[in-house]
């Protein structure tokens, strides 16, 4: 199992957008998907419909006798399971944490010895992460094969983002586990067609590949859906494909490439426009057994 958080210091930049569309993605292609709200805010649990499970869903992870098959819940959507969020396990482990700091050990190791449990169960494991920076961020990311980073091409934003990937790649640990791409990315825009012609020192972390700003995507929310519901194979979908091919590409993720590589032409899309919304009621959609 591939464990990918998605992740920024900063808020707004669509990581539970690509959180929950990596996920449809993922798991419409036949892959076995495990997404984990890490996120107080709870949007990612907000798509699935498990906005109001909030349930000390985390903190049960702390009892010796539950294991992380108590919390994980099937959902309706491409057979997604989901984590939902939980509002207080950060002040939870941020405790437990200074008791542990208090014997002189800190373990980073709670997240990632939870998913070994599901190791065999899931092929991708997508995490949520909240925006800030805490001990619970670095545990986290002693557990992701994969740090990935959306970023909106903006001086403010390609300014702060250079210096939280040199931040993390002091970390020995981290340095060959983060990426970061462009989202929301407006092609008509001079500026932000010039960060995507023009990479900073940090190209090596930066994808080529980017997710442009569509009405669309940016209205999911209202009716609980990815883009996978409401969209035809367009080109937005065609982005999130060729994201992820170009991910499997860097990390050498053979084994997850379901995709034939597509090329899309920034020049040609400023001449196009979203495809109208569509009935997937056709899409298959079965059901796991569930667990709430």
């Amino acid at each position: 199992m591939k464990k990918i958080a998605l992740y920024n210091i900063k808020g707004g930049v669509g990581k539970t957008t690509t959180t929950v569309n990596l996920a449809c993605m993922l798991a419409k292609q036949g892959l076995s998907v495990l997404l984990w709200d890490m996120d107080p805010q709870g949007g990612s649990s907000y798509f699935f419909n498990r906005e109001n499970h909030n349930d000390n869903t985390h903190g049960k992870l702390f009892d010796r006798y539950i294991t992380i098959y108590d919390v994980i819940h099937s959902t309706d959507t491409y057979q997604i399971d989901v984590i939902s969020n939980d509002s207080k396990f950060s002040d939870q482990f941020m405790n437990k944490a200074a008791r542990i700091t208090a014997l002189n050990f800190i373990n980073h190791d709670l997240i990632s010895s939870t998913l070994n449990e599901v190791e065999d169960d899931y092929d991708v494991c997508i995490i949520d992460c909240s925006p800030g920076r805490f001990l619970l961020h670095d545990n986290i990311f002693n557990a992701a094969d994969l740090l990935l980073i959306p970023n909106i091409p903006a001086p403010l934003s390609v300014y702060c983002n250079n210096m939280l990937i040199k931040e993390l790649q002091a970390k020995k640990a981290l340095q060959n586990k983060i990426l970061s791409f462009y989202n929301m990315v407006q092609v008509n825009k001079s500026l932000h067609k010039f960060y995507l012609d023009n990479k900073t020192e940090d190209a090596a972390q930066i994808l080529n590949s980017f997710i442009p700003f569509y009405s669309e995507i940016e209205n999911i929310s209202l009716k609980k859906e990815s883009i996978f519901h409401q969209l035809k194979e367009f080109k937005t979908i065609t982005y999130y494909e060729k994201l992820w091919l170009e991910i499997c590409d860097r990390m050498q993720w053979h084994t997850l490439n379901t995709n034939k590589a597509v090329v899309v032409d920034i020049n040609e899309e400023q001449k196009t426009s979203p495809s109208s919304v569509i009935d997937f009621n056709n899409t298959d959609l079965n059901t796991k057994t569930s667990n709430g």
